[in-house]
């Protein structure tokens, strides 16, 4: 099956804060074929899918927010719900977080849709597919596999199974644009980084590898918004959905909308 683009348009829509969809576009090319930085970032990928620890799985997972979750922007939505119990927010200063919150990952939407069109990049899992085809490789060879020697074309996410890939393209990456926006966001808000947050996940209750993993309980700790952001950043590469590249430079533009929305918000 040809997947098609999700909202292909949604760089085109007027945002809250910014000048337009282009306005913090990256200023760096994704890497391509044939130049070494492609090679490269295909290398890196399946170092993670072969060296993929439980914990490493684990956050893969949590931090998917696929079909039927909240998504990711939503995800954050959810941490400031937590922000507003932990600090005894009354209803103006949740309608001012909120407020600021959900136009950040507005125009983060908005801008990280845009690039994506502009880049057209491909995700992973085509990149390995046409470097490695034929060639034989180390990673994670599917459900209660392990790490087992396969040819390239073979190669496979870690990702639940009706979720192999996302449907639009891999540069710059929306997880990490939406994280670093919405951290900054929270930061600015609550005056501080302080997060102290933290979620358990009990053996077994994998999607990807029911009954498996984790062999144990494991305990995801984010003891400020930063590192928060920066776990889901990274998650999507021990997911196998973004290079690095599409993750570090997101994380720029989530700072850079963050700083616009928040001034603005402020209006």
């Amino acid at each position: 099956m040809i997947q098609t683009f999700i909202a292909p348009f949604w760089g085109r829509v007027i945002p809250f804060a910014l000048t337009s969809g282009a306005q913090f576009r990256p200023p760096v090319l994704p890497n391509q074929f044939p130049f070494g930085g492609y090679k490269k970032e295909v290398e890196e990928i399946l170092k993670y899918s072969s060296d993929l620890t439980d914990e490493q799985k684990v956050i893969a997972e949590y931090w998917a927010d696929g079909p039927g979750s909240e998504l990711p922007p939503g995800h954050w939505c959810v941490f400031a719900a937590y922000v507003s119990r932990r600090d005894a927010h009354d209803i103006d200063a949740d309608a001012r977080m909120f407020f600021a919150l959900a136009n950040a990952v507005f125009d983060v939407s908005i801008s990280v849709w845009e690039a994506k069109r502009f880049f057209d990049s491909v995700r992973p899992i085509t990149a390995v597919h046409f470097w490695k085809q034929g060639k034989m490789i180390r990673a994670w060879g599917g459900p209660g596999r392990g790490t087992i020697v396969m040819r390239g074309e073979y190669w496979q996410p870690y990702q639940v199974a009706t979720v192999v890939t996302p449907p639009f393209s891999e540069f710059p990456s929306g997880h990490s644009a939406f994280s670093a926006a919405s951290a900054d966001i929270l930061k600015r808000f609550t005056g501080s980084d302080w997060f102290g947050a933290s979620v358990s996940v009990a053996p077994g209750t994998s999607r990807v590898e029911p009954g498996l993993v984790p062999a144990h309980t494991v305990s995801l700790t984010w003891p400020t918004f930063s590192a928060a952001a920066d776990e889901a950043g990274i998650s999507r590469r021990y997911g196998g959905i973004h290079f690095d590249q599409g993750d570090l430079q997101s994380r720029v533009i989530g700072r850079q909308i963050a700083a616009q929305t928040w001034i603005k918000a402020q209006t």
